[in-house]
């Protein structure tokens, strides 16, 4: 046995190294973009934004007189201008940036434009999965599956703007996968 192995005297259990060339990779996985109405929902969330934005920047023009002195310029509608257009072309990028992808023992949850993140989650992990829709994801159809596992109380794992039917069926097919995998674990350990 060599130093790097671990081996339980009376017991079945080994602890091989893995060899660097046999680790699994994701780099050749497949992700599904999220659906195209999603845009649409982050274009009215900043629309809604910059109104709310623009009527406080509006009430305080009235009340404080250095904030009319600044809002009254008109150099300072460019750079408002500039940030308003550069915010829907920055919604259009993070929504490239997302996506998903499922394989057979695991699903995986890409996102970011600049910091970029990516969630694998296993099946035999799973513990429940939530589907959720706030007001406007309801009216484009739209749902956010929330993927849990054990001893947390927050999602381990959210895929956002997934058409209901889509979410419905990823969701039972999470489901099926993760008790399918729970129930072999418990007879490979209940048989051993």
């Amino acid at each position: 046995m060599s130093d790097t192995e671990t081996e339980i005297p009376g017991s079945d259990f080994t602890n091989l190294p893995v060899e660097k060339n046999d680790l699994p990779t994701t780099d050749n996985l497949e992700f599904e973009a999220l659906s195209p109405r999603y845009i649409r929902t982050l274009y009215i969330e900043a629309v809604i934004a910059w109104v709310v934005l623009g009527i406080s920047v509006s009430l305080l023009y009235f009340f404080l007189e250095p904030v009319r002195a600044v809002t009254s310029q008109w150099w300072f509608l460019l750079p408002v201008g500039i940030l308003i257009i550069l915010s829907f072309f920055w919604l259009r990028m993070v929504v490239d940036s997302r996506g998903f992808a499922l394989r057979e023992k695991d699903i995986h949850y890409k996102s970011g434009v600049i910091w970029q993140k990516m969630v694998s989650l296993p099946f035999n992990r799973v513990q429940h999965v939530e589907r959720e829709s706030n007001p406007l994801e309801r009216i484009f159809k739209l749902s956010t599956l929330k993927f849990f596992t054990s001893g947390g109380s927050k999602a381990d794992m959210k895929i956002p703007a997934l058409s209901f039917e889509r979410g419905s069926r990823l969701r039972s097919y999470v489901l099926d996968k993760a008790a399918a995998d729970k129930t072999s674990e418990g007879q490979s350990n209940g048989g051993s």
